[in-house]
């Protein structure tokens, strides 16, 4: 049976319909089906498949087949075109070329048992989509009727895959500026011309523990509290009308969201704050129009309560370091005395003695000469630890670091009438490490139990082996302990459970780096006595 050409009324019924269903269709593989489907009515006994493009990534042309069977290889070939077909189109070779089709002389069939037929690119805005192949059975063409009509619902398919591959585009540039300002370290915030809150990011979400669904929408002049809501209502309000403002500070309230840790049902309400920010308002008007009506109003901030802790951080530590060199100078002065107190003292203890003097005053004298020594054996401690230990690991003895150790913070110890007991394996064995680091992680941790049992509480330091290969470290008290949801976060820098004035949320931070640089690990427990146990392994090589 040979092969009848459409009629124009077919062909012109076809592209109404056409017409009226593409511009609904919702995917590329809606719209190429329904053309596929009236191409087949209207040219039945064809084999007829469309091939698409996507010069967006590497992979290779997806293909949708109506009638006929296709190649095996043919998806991995790659697409063909000729140039007659191109040029039809008014296509450059380096537009199919960047669509990675390869251009020949004649036309390459896609089908198996069929070598007559011809294919048609799939053009639009200067871009190529894809190419739509027809074949026909050996003996059978009609290609000068068919051509004419097929070049023309070609067109109509291609402007319809471009108008979807537009809309993809669009859909994912969206997204990813949405991505984009949802993971900026900055607080964003958006509105419309009716003081709606339209944009919103992460950042600003968590710093007042809202919810998306519970800003958006919202006025922003709702938003602040009362005493803040003039000034930014000011200045809102002069953004709408064309102005920027580049430091605008504001008092955000705060709301910190209860954890898992705080238990279910358990109606814990955590404190509330006002956080100072600044910020950054401009006017946003219409896309293309310089000087246009304002359509919109972005705010850009930031916490200054960051900003505030970590200069802060940096005074106290300018502070601590100017008092360490002062601190360095009196030790150096206290010496010369202290010896002479020392040596003077001994001196008359031995001749007191031979006089037969009462033995209470020769006691007394004593004490003078054992106070002097601790003060001297205190202070050379003390300019041993503030002298810095280097980096190259030695052989360690853990037992003389722990008591050095314990030494230095003695004093804090008697202050805070703490009962602290010491627990050394006799047969430690000897590390690889950094002496004076070891010394500062349980400087730091003696420390940090003693603020947390102060008024009569008890700590205990351990060190004993773990196992064949490393040594273990405890501080235990008998403090409060750590709740187990700030286990992980007291190791951040700058957290700190402790009061203003109380802890600058570093030591921590400092051991466990120190712990790392040793290859080892700490971890904090509820200890023995009720209250924190941390607990610090190093590899003894």
């Amino acid at each position: 049976m040979s092969l009848t050409p459409p009629s124009e009324a077919a062909q012109l019924d076809a592209l109404r319909q056409l017409a009226s269903e593409l511009p609904f269709a919702s995917s590329e593989a809606v719209v190429v089906e329904r053309v596929l489907g009236v191409l087949g009515n209207l040219f039945p006994g064809r084999a007829i498949c469309v091939r698409v493009l996507d010069v967006r990534n590497r992979e290779p042309a997806r293909a949708y087949v109506r009638s006929g069977a296709l190649r095996e290889s043919v998806t991995a070939e790659g697409v063909t075109i000729t140039q007659v077909a191109l040029d039809r189109a008014r296509l450059k070779s380096a537009v199919a070329a960047s669509a990675r089709v390869v251009v020949r002389e004649r036309w390459d069939s896609p089908f198996t048992g069929m070598a007559t037929g011809f294919a048609v690119p799939l053009a639009a805005g200067g871009e190529l989509y894809g190419v739509l192949d027809v074949g026909y059975p050996p003996g059978e063409g009609a290609r000068e009727h068919d051509e004419p009509a097929v070049i023309s619902i070609a067109a109509g398919l291609a402007f319809a895959l471009r108008t979807i591959r537009l809309q993809e585009d669009a859909i994912g540039l969206r997204d990813y500026q949405a991505r984009l300002l949802d993971s900026a370290n900055a607080l964003i915030l958006g509105i419309d011309r009716t003081w709606r809150i339209t944009v919103c990011n992460r950042a600003l979400l968590e710093l007042t523990g809202t919810s998306r669904d519970e800003v958006l929408g919202r006025d922003v002049r709702d938003f602040i509290t009362g005493d803040q809501r003039s000034q930014l209502t000011t200045a809102f309000s002069a953004a709408l009308a064309g102005q920027h403002h580049a430091a605008v500070t504001v008092m955000l309230p705060t709301r910190p969201r209860v954890t898992e840790a705080d238990g279910p049902g358990s109606g814990l309400e955590r404190p509330r704050h006002d956080v100072r920010t600044v910020w950054a308002i401009a006017p946003v008007g219409r896309a293309g129009q310089l000087g246009g009506p304002i359509e919109a109003v972005v705010a850009i901030g930031q916490d200054q309560s960051k900003i505030d802790a970590l200069q802060q951080q940096i005074v106290r530590a300018e502070r601590l370091a100017t008092l360490g060199e002062l601190a360095a100078g009196v030790v150096h002065e206290l010496n010369n005395p202290l010896t002479s107190i020392t040596v003077y003292a001994e001196y008359l203890v031995r001749k007191l003695e031979s006089q037969g003097i009462d033995a209470a005053d020769i006691e007394k004298l004593r004490r003078i000469g054992a106070s002097a020594q601790r003060i001297l054996r205190f202070s050379r401690d003390l300019v041993q630890y503030a002298r810095p230990s280097g980096k190259e690991t030695e052989a360690v003895d853990l037992a003389g670091v722990v008591r050095q150790s314990v030494s230095i913070c003695e004093h804090l110890v008697e202050r805070g009438g703490v009962d602290l007991g010491v627990e050394v394996d006799p047969e430690l064995p000897v590390v690889q490490a950094v002496g004076g680091q070891l010394e500062q992680v349980l400087i730091n941790l003696i420390t940090n139990a003693v603020h947390a049992v102060e008024n009569g509480g008890k700590i205990v330091v351990r060190a004993t082996t773990d196992g064949p290969g490393s040594v273990l470290i405890e501080v235990a008290d008998s403090g409060p302990g750590v709740p187990e949801a700030d286990r992980d976060r007291i190791f951040e820098p700058f957290f700190t459970t402790k009061p203003d004035g109380k802890g600058t949320g570093l030591g921590l931070p400092i051991v466990r780096n120190i712990v790392d640089q040793h290859r080892g690990q700490i971890s904090v427990t509820r200890s023995d006595l009720g209250g924190a146990a941390f607990r610090v392994v190093i590899p003894i090589a």
